[in-house]
């Protein structure tokens, strides 16, 4: 015995207002079903009040965009004339705490030294795709400007080298022997100098 397949989950309105009408077309007239269950003028009105609710939905979404389009015109028009009064009363107060927040303005709080680096953390190496690669990634250091990354090739007294720095939190690691065990570890660079280094992790090369 065969089933109907409808999968009208995977139709989109406009194909499920075709199929409906497709359907109607079909039935009308046949002989192998006389009593259609709903009625053939049900299925019509169906597809056709789907029909009218589609279209307003088009209509309402392109009457929406060209609104935001207008909204976003008249936020960076708002935008440049408080950057300009901003700037005015920047100059007009010659910098004076009080005056600005008297015009309606805050103060930006003053820049603090970041410090001394922590370490950072959260270290991450995992095989790459490639033979004697992996790829790295840890957690941001506020204040880090690049990372130094170092490698030891496994044995009882760890000889830590540099192989690379990175300005992002992630690198990719290479210039390995497959199946060899190797320790890595990731130092934070900034204005106050380098960071301790995380905590070691090991990998066995791909």
């Amino acid at each position: 015995m065969s089933l109907i397949k409808l999968g009208l989950q995977t139709l989109s309105v406009a194909d499920k207002i075709q199929f409906g009408r497709q359907i109607v077309q079909a039935m009308t007239d046949n002989p192998n079903f006389p009593t259609p269950t709903p009625t053939l003028p049900k299925l019509s009105e169906g597809s056709l009040e789907l029909e009218d609710a589609y279209n307003n939905a088009q209509a309402a979404r392109q009457a929406a965009k060209a609104r935001t389009s207008v909204q976003d015109d008249r936020a960076v028009e708002l935008d440049w004339f408080i950057t300009q009064m901003a700037l005015y009363v920047e100059s007009a107060s010659d910098g004076d705490k009080a005056k600005i927040e008297s015009a309606g303005f805050s103060v930006r709080n003053p820049a603090t030294p970041v410090g001394a680096l922590p370490a950072p953390v959260d270290l991450q190496v995992a095989p790459s795709e490639h033979a004697g690669t992996a790829d790295a990634s840890w957690k941001p250091v506020r204040g880090a400007k690049a990372y130094a990354i170092e490698r030891a090739e496994d044995a009882p007294a760890l000889d830590w080298a540099v192989i690379g720095t990175s300005t992002k939190k992630e690198a990719t690691l290479n210039s390995m022997v497959s199946r060899s065990k190797y320790w890595f570890r990731v130092a934070a660079i900034g204005a106050a100098g380098q960071s301790a280094y995380s905590e070691p992790v090991p990998l066995y090369a791909p």
